[in-house]
């Protein structure tokens, strides 16, 4: 097909605008558009768009991604959320398969399986940091959330490890402030979260010794709910008395700042 008969269309148009056509196209594409008064138009209008575009945001495509968007970061998450998933529709089949055999003696499939001991020694720390400091009126925190930054260098200090405070706002939670803990292997830090109905979410943290990141465990002791696990350098409890279901939600979110 030659020049002449080659039909130009608004794709075309589109990438004569950006560059990005060869040099057999192009020629065709410059022939129609001085044949075209209105395809001219359209296709300095484009350009004019193309440049504006640049000059508000061509600083950003030299700019490093950000961590969010990190291939390892995003392959960890859907196996974090891929194994959850599992876990529930296991969970199922044994819901099912005890109600049809087992009757009354089926109960027992609910009850969590019992974490490794220093995943308990971590839920058991975190669980009773929450008791002894979320019922506190003058002094639930050592340092406020209005000193935020003190708060996190302190911490990390102390924890040899880089700590972030994650925003809850978007789950409805504010900072409270934190403090410095003992824990059964060293240090360990709390943050606490408090949401407009004066329910306290308390955030349990402490080094990680072995480095292997594990997905979500779950477990429940007098009324009060944990999930927790360990994301490379820390391994970290979310203790609060919500439904299990919100209290995931805001772990999730949680999970992702930390990361």
């Amino acid at each position: 097909m030659n020049r002449e008969q080659r039909k130009i269309t608004e794709y075309d148009l589109h990438a004569y605008a950006d560059g990005v056509l060869e040099e057999a196209a192009r020629a065709a594409v410059e022939a129609h558009i001085q044949q075209n008064p209105s395809a001219a138009e359209d296709v300095a209008c484009w350009r004019r768009q193309n440049e504006a575009l640049r000059t508000l945001y061509g600083n950003v495509a030299a700019e490093p991604a950000p961590p969010r968007l990190g291939a390892y970061r995003i392959e960890r998450e859907s196996r974090m959320k891929a194994g959850h998933w599992l876990r529930m529709a296991a969970a199922a089949v044994l819901l099912v398969a005890a109600g049809g055999s087992a009757g009354w003696y089926g109960r027992s499939v609910l009850v969590p399986p019992a974490p490794a001991p220093l995943q308990q020694s971590l839920v058991d720390e975190a669980m009773e940091a929450h008791r002894i400091y979320s019922s506190e009126v003058v002094h639930p925190v050592e340092v406020r959330a209005s000193e935020k930054d003190h708060l996190r260098a302190w911490l990390s200090k102390r924890l040899d490890r880089t700590l972030i405070v994650p925003d809850l706002r978007a789950e409805g939670l504010t900072l409270v402030g934190g403090r410095l803990l003992p824990a059964a292997g060293g240090p360990a830090a709390q943050f606490m979260y408090e949401d407009d109905t004066g329910h306290r979410v308390t955030l349990y943290i402490v080094p990680a010794k072995e480095g292997r990141e594990t997905s979500f465990r779950y477990a429940t002791l007098d009324r009060l709910e944990a999930f927790f696990w360990t994301d490379e350098t820390i391994s970290c409890a979310l203790v609060g008395q919500l439904p299990r279901d919100r209290l995931h939600e805001i772990a999730t979110q949680t999970y992702k700042q930390l990361g």
